[in-house]
């Protein structure tokens, strides 16, 4: 029996890599004799011909579907059941979670969709169960699509790890890009602790994805798995990208005791949650955390309240000044054009970037199974179809373009996003260059002063076009 999970993606670079593809993979080669192979086509290099070409010989083709590449995911499995109609087709990930009906209505090439975690399903499908008795999947009876009751999520999560060796070949040479250089020049590697997140925000979809549930790997095993990564690759920096890796504060400070203990020399970054206590900064500062970011997404106490973030501005500035105090490198996230979001209201969140040693800035795009989805259905202002109709792009904006009740033109605010990275970058030539490195720092300087004089002429846009290709 082969297996090949595949992340259907074959546009620009994959900043990181879909590490949850490398959970299922492991999980199923630990209880099932087959051969299993994980493909990130842009990592290898494949374009889509080629990596057609492969699944001629294979029994199942399991794609991860998220919602910005949706139509990449299903124009692909029907390509590939073409080649191949003996080869079972099962799709998962946040966005077929979330239309997994109308999915299985509108494409008859795909047989099964997997829903929010796949390990146990999936397993159950190759040892050959009665999809009937199978929680967490939707399937085909006959013209009729079923959707079984959810998975019950699995409380212990020392049950799934990732084997790095199905993966390790295309990442050896990642980098977290947004650290300073010095840990850049570590060996590097994305890693996951924990699953799920507790709060309900209204643009996210991770509450719905998880059932609401937080769980963690045991501080024991996380060691454990750190100390191998260390030894078997020479890991010197991690990259947490758990949505809440301090969903446990008594974990948390056995974790930190644990690795002390160990004597592990790594360094590593983590995403922490506005209102974060000092004592636990200070104790992971202490054995090596050197990098924290934190989903801001709007300096707006209105605005805020209005997404259910669950914070207030005031306890944004007092994180912020507890891991200054700390000498953390902080990374901001943030986003424009949210919910009743007006200018008034975004420069209060524009005040905030300087704060920052990084900041990331994206225009508000909305998925599917968020409380900010369903409440524009209400509005009549979207319904499902936008996600099958391919005369939209596969990210949707929520931009005056499209929805009457939003208040930022995407061209307009883009160009706008443009000026405050750069405008960034010119205030901050010293972080520029600890980011970067020396060479590629006042290169940066250099490009950014020259877009900031240029950017309205025309003139400018063949030099940023040609200056595109640069790599720094």
């Amino acid at each position: 029996m082969k297996l090949l999970f595949v992340n259907p993606y074959f546009k620009n670079k994959v900043y990181a890599p879909t590490l949850g593809l490398g959970f299922l993979a492991t999980y199923i080669k630990n209880h099932v004799d087959c051969e299993v192979e994980i493909i990130e086509p842009v990592k290898k290099r494949l374009n889509k011909h080629c990596l057609l070409a492969k699944i001629k010989n294979i029994d199942y083709l399991c794609l991860t579907c998220y919602t910005e590449s949706r139509f990449q995911c299903f124009d692909f499995a029907e390509q590939a059941k073409k080649i191949n109609p003996n080869c079972k087709i099962i799709v998962g990930g946040p966005h077929a979670t979330a239309l997994d009906v109308e999915i299985l209505k509108r494409y008859s090439f795909i047989d099964i969709v997997a829903r929010r975690e796949g390990e146990e399903a999936l397993l159950k499908i190759l040892k050959n169960y009665p999809l009937s008795q199978i929680n967490g999947i939707t399937w085909r009876k006959d013209s009729e699509v079923v959707q079984n009751h959810d998975q019950v999520l699995e409380k212990n999560l020392d049950l799934f790890y990732l084997d790095y060796s199905f993966i390790y070949p295309e990442i050896y040479k990642w980098k977290d890009n947004e650290i300073p250089y010095k840990f850049q020049r570590l060996k590097n590697l994305p890693i996951i602790a924990s699953r799920g997140c507790p709060f309900r925000c209204a643009f996210c979809a991770a509450s719905q994805q998880w059932s609401g549930i937080w769980r963690g790997m045991s501080p024991d095993k996380l060691l454990e798995e750190i100390k191998f990564l260390v030894n078997q690759y020479g890991i010197r920096y991690f990259r947490f990208y758990d949505a809440l890796f301090i969903g446990d504060e008594i974990q948390i400070f056995k974790f930190c005791d644990l690795l002390e203990q160990y004597g592990l020399d790594i360094k590593f970054r983590i995403d922490i949650r506005v209102g974060t206590s000092r004592a636990v900064l200070k104790r992971l500062r202490e054995v090596g955390c050197e990098v924290v970011g934190f989903g801001i997404e709007s300096g707006s106490d209105k605005v805020l309240q209005i997404i259910n973030k669950r914070i207030t501005r005031k306890q944004i500035e007092e994180t912020i000044n507890i891991c200054r105090s700390l000498n953390f490198w902080i990374v901001g996230f943030f986003m424009i054009s949210l919910p009743e979001e007006t200018s008034e209201d975004f420069n209060e969140t524009v005040e905030l970037f300087d704060s920052f040693d990084v900041f990331n800035l994206q225009f508000f795009k909305i998925h599917p199974n968020t409380a900010f989805y369903e409440e524009l259905k209400k509005r009549g202002e979207i319904n499902d179809e936008i996600w099958f109709d391919k005369n939209y792009e596969e990210e949707i904006y929520y931009s005056r373009e499209l929805f009457k009740s939003a208040k930022f033109s995407r061209r307009a605010t883009e160009i706008m996003i443009k000026r405050f990275y750069i405008r960034h970058n010119l205030k901050n030539p010293t972080l520029v260059i600890k980011r970067f490195g020396l060479a590629n720092g006042l290169f940066v300087l250099i490009y950014s002063l020259i877009q900031w004089l240029l950017l309205k002429n025309k003139i400018s846009a063949e030099f940023l076009k040609l200056m595109k290709n640069y790599k720094y």
